[in-house]
């Protein structure tokens, strides 16, 4: 099979520049290989990704570079991008809209030569200049999809232990749906809750709810005990859910801010000040939208819902077949192969449905 990315980093008496070229897609090599080029950058130093040879960037190729940044800015390194401003590219690092933090410039001479002035490494100004960039892109973007997006992004960055983000919103009926999140699998923990009505999103997304809810240990969790079963299953093990607070304003649909991270106690109280500035931002945005809108976005989801869900069924049904399973041992089977070789569950039961043959034994 063909490589759609290579990427190599050549070091300057500047700084390291990091060369990608091909399709920046998000797939787990692509984060390999980004993650490898930047793990030797010293502190203080400077890296400058080079896109201009980047032929497809997709949101979750900005993911990926932004999951390759963030933990380089919190050790003091210096970031920026060089992208041709007329290219694709530089349409969808726009739309994404980056981080004040890491500027992006025409070219790489530009990026290594290029005096800035000093951006505070602290939470307080990450957290300011971040917010800043995030007011700007909510003042820019002309959908709502673009702004949940946007704020997505922007918790990943802000929020340390941020591994995974969703939001919960609430339709006229009282319903719950997904419009948009880092991962499918975010969508799916979502939707056990709403199936089951017990989990922190819909705590937190009910008219009657509290401010926020969370867990810092979801092993021994027993408020929710279905939805904690699939947040563990997946890797997790804290969550937070914090109210859009749009409850007395009848335009907004109102919702739920979700973050989910990996490491016990890995939302930390801080956290939670900061996500509630973040879900501020979502709920000023949702004061605006059309019911038309929120139903394209609710459509949306429930297509994803039902894509997912037959894809998964046919995977479940060729591992029952083929090696006399039950469904709940398929599904377990499904998801601790996943979590082995670090793919999402649902892209696994699609390369399975695709080619059973090649991936079961007779």
């Amino acid at each position: 099979m063909a490589v759609d990315l290579e990427v190599a980093a050549r070091t300057t008496s500047r700084g390291l520049v990091v060369l990608v070229d091909g399709d920046l897609t998000g797939l787990d090599t692509d984060d390999a290989a980004v993650r490898d080029a930047v793990s030797e950058v010293p502190a203080a130093g400077l890296v400058v990704f080079d896109l201009t040879k980047v032929r497809l960037l997709t949101a979750a190729g900005v993911h990926t570079l932004l999951s390759a940044i963030t933990p380089l800015r919190a050790r003091g390194v210096r970031c920026r991008i060089a992208v041709d401003p007329d290219s694709p590219t530089a349409t969808v690092l726009a739309a994404a809209g980056m981080p004040a933090t890491v500027s992006v410039l025409d070219t790489v001479d530009e990026a290594l030569t290029r005096e800035e002035q000093p951006v505070a490494t602290n939470d307080v100004g990450l957290l300011a200049t971040e917010l800043a960039s995030l007011t700007r892109a909510l003042v820019d973007a002309t959908t709502v999809g673009a702004v949940l997006r946007r704020i997505v992004t922007a918790t990943t960055v802000i929020v340390p232990g941020a591994d995974l983000v969703s939001f919960t919103l609430r339709d006229p009926g009282g319903g719950f749906f997904t419009p948009t999140g880092t991962d499918p699998v975010a969508s799916a923990l979502d939707e056990v809750q709403y199936e089951t009505g017990a989990g922190p999103c819909v705590d937190a997304a009910r008219l009657d709810g509290p401010a926020y809810a969370a867990s810092d240990d979801l092993a021994t969790e027993l408020r929710w005990p279905t939805f904690a079963a699939a947040a563990t299953g997946h890797g997790f093990a804290a969550v937070l859910s914090t109210d859009l607070l749009a409850h007395d304003r009848p335009p907004g649909p109102g919702g739920a801010l979700n973050i989910y991270s990996h490491q016990r106690g890995g939302i930390s109280t801080d956290d939670r000040y900061t996500a509630l500035l973040l879900a501020s931002h979502a709920a000023l945005a949702l004061a605006h939208v059309t019911a038309a809108e929120l139903a394209s976005l609710q459509r949306q989801q429930l297509l994803r819902a039902v894509e997912t869900r037959d894809v998964i069924g046919q995977a479940k049904g060729i591992l029952m077949a083929r090696q006399g399973l039950t469904a709940d041992e398929a599904f377990d089977l499904l998801r601790r192969t996943s979590q082995d070789l670090n793919v999402k569950l649902v892209d696994l039961a699609r390369t399975l449905a695709e080619h059973p043959d090649g991936l079961v034994a007779p």
